[in-house]
């Protein structure tokens, strides 16, 4: 009996074995594709921010030699703006896919402006001997390049560059002079007038697609740039626009002095951006 039961626990030992060998073996689960996002193709954005300026400035007579009213000061200027641009993007394939390339354009309207004054030599002008105004960029704009890396599929860095030209609005000349008899305060006739100034900016920044997160619209981002622009030094005439009684100008029309500056200008960015044909998983192409 003992060896018949030792039988039988043998016989369903080697049963179970095969049962088991002859089951098929549970595939493990897919594992799901790394999202693919595609930020080739035309982008616009809008959105604001603020900026710093500085102007090396001097001031000389209109005639030679040129003497000198000023020998030279910087002014500060800073204030708000408000930013639009629209631009085009190229992401390569294949082993360069992180990178991009791109081209744009945008303008800027602004207050960028800072309190500026100069002086002048007693005996050479005819009324007050030190003038105050106000330095003011109303707007603004540039084209450029930029090269980018994606630092995940939702996040690019990048550097840009490129060409802008500014405008600076018209200076009206106040006598600053509290000691002079007449003329602290007022008009004195002088003026910088309008100007537009070119030059170059170099600037970076980032860029953040908000797919798939807490505001699921597909095609908006969120851009936060820093730029630094050189504007080109030039020499702006100041003309007596008119005749000013006890002023520095006796007829209008008649050039007063040459002003001579050089500015740079720091501006940092907020913007939203909306790319026409942003693709992403589950999404079809424009």
């Amino acid at each position: 009996m003992k060896k018949l039961m030792i039988a039988l626990a043998s016989l369903a030992a080697l049963t179970g074995s095969a049962v088991a060998a002859d089951m098929a073996v549970k595939a493990p689960p897919p594992v799901a594709p790394a999202p693919v996002y595609n930020w080739t193709g035309f982008w616009v954005s809008a959105g604001f921010g603020y900026a710093l300026a500085d102007i090396e400035e001097r001031v000389t007579g209109p005639v030679a030699p040129f003497g000198v009213f000023d020998t030279g000061h910087d002014v500060g200027a800073k204030g708000w703006l408000g930013k639009v641009g629209a631009g085009w993007d190229y992401q390569f394939a294949g082993p360069l896919g992180n990178w991009l390339i791109g081209v744009f354009a945008d303008g800027q309207w602004s207050n960028i402006k800072g309190n500026d004054s100069f002086f002048c030599p007693v005996g050479v002008c005819a009324g007050p001997a030190s003038f105050a105004g106000q330095q003011q960029n109303d707007w603004s704009w540039a084209v450029g390049a930029r090269l980018g890396y994606l630092v995940t599929p939702t996040l690019l860095t990048y550097f840009n560059g490129g060409w802008t030209q500014a405008h600076w609005k018209q200076v009206n000349w106040v006598g600053n002079d509290p000691a002079a008899a007449v003329g602290f305060g007022a008009f004195t006739g002088v003026v910088l007038p309008n100007q537009t100034r070119s030059g170059w900016f170099i600037g970076g920044g980032t860029e953040y697609s908000f797919a798939n997160s807490w505001l699921p619209i597909q095609g908006l981002f969120w851009k936060n740039e820093v730029r630094f622009s050189e504007f080109q030094g030039r020499d702006n005439n100041q003309f007596c626009l008119v005749a000013a009684a006890g002023a520095a100008c006796g007829t209008a029309g008649v050039l007063n002095s040459i002003n001579h500056s050089r500015t740079v200008e720091q501006a940092a960015t907020t913007e939203l951006v909306y790319r026409f044909n942003w693709t992403g998983p589950g999404m079809g192409r424009y």
